[in-house]
């Protein structure tokens, strides 16, 4: 009797197999590279607006720093306005990190969540190098407001993802909340939040007791103690 067994079928899969981690070995190589490549133009972008501010940002000096050609960059990041706003949610993702830490340490104690997350937030912008230059180099003193701007007028992405952390860990701890309730709360924390980052009057752990007592009453829970 013949004992010979028909592998063709197998090779044929293996060598599919094959095939489809070639390509998804390249896909991956592809995306690493853009990833590179974004950070190296966000790094060096980010080095010119602390040593002379965002005015002195140009898209040619951003592509030959980083070795590809000023079509490159604009392909990949847009306008100038474009790669000032990847700069900024680069900047500010480890701060919503971090904020969502904070909140999930507090699971049902509403007041002691929003405080935590409030003054992590205000403390770790006050000490950024980009966030201070971008508050503080302003016309008056050799800058210009059109990164500023990002956290201002045209800061929708950064109140949105803000909003979005906050939200989700308040839907998850109060699910039976009014969900106007919850709305109002969260963008009223949020916006004075980041008024008081923009314009800091007061200290951070006073500012954040009082976003919590908002929270609260908001959400008609008790006053915090």
């Amino acid at each position: 009797m013949s004992t010979n067994v028909d592998i063709r079928p197998y090779g044929v899969v293996s060598a599919r197999l094959c095939a489809m981690s070639v390509v998804d070995l390249r896909a991956e190589t592809r995306a690493y590279g853009r990833a590179r490549l974004r950070d190296l133009a966000l790094d060096a972008a980010r080095d010119v607006v602390l040593d002379r501010g965002w005015g002195a940002v140009r898209m040619g000096a951003i592509a030959t720093e980083v070795g590809i050609s000023r079509q490159s960059l604009h392909a990949e990041f847009g306008t100038k306005d474009d790669l000032g706003n990847a700069l900024v949610m680069r900047e500010t993702a480890e701060f919503f990190e971090g904020m969502r830490v904070l909140l999930a340490e507090h699971p049902g104690d509403l007041a002691a969540g929003v405080a935590a997350a409030a003054q992590y937030m205000l403390v770790v912008a006050h000490d950024n190098p980009l966030l201070q230059t971008i508050l503080t180099l302003t016309p008056a003193n050799g800058g210009d407001v059109s990164l500023l701007s990002l956290l201002t007028i045209r800061g929708e992405p950064l109140i949105g993802h803000a909003v979005e952390v906050l939200g989700e860990w308040v839907g998850e701890q109060w699910p039976s909340a009014n969900p106007e309730d919850v709305r109002l709360m969260v963008e009223s924390v949020v916006r004075l939040g980041l008024s008081h980052i923009l314009t800091p009057t007061r200290d951070a752990r006073d500012v954040a007791g009082d976003l919590a007592l908002l929270a609260c009453r908001c959400l008609r829970l008790p006053d915090p103690d």
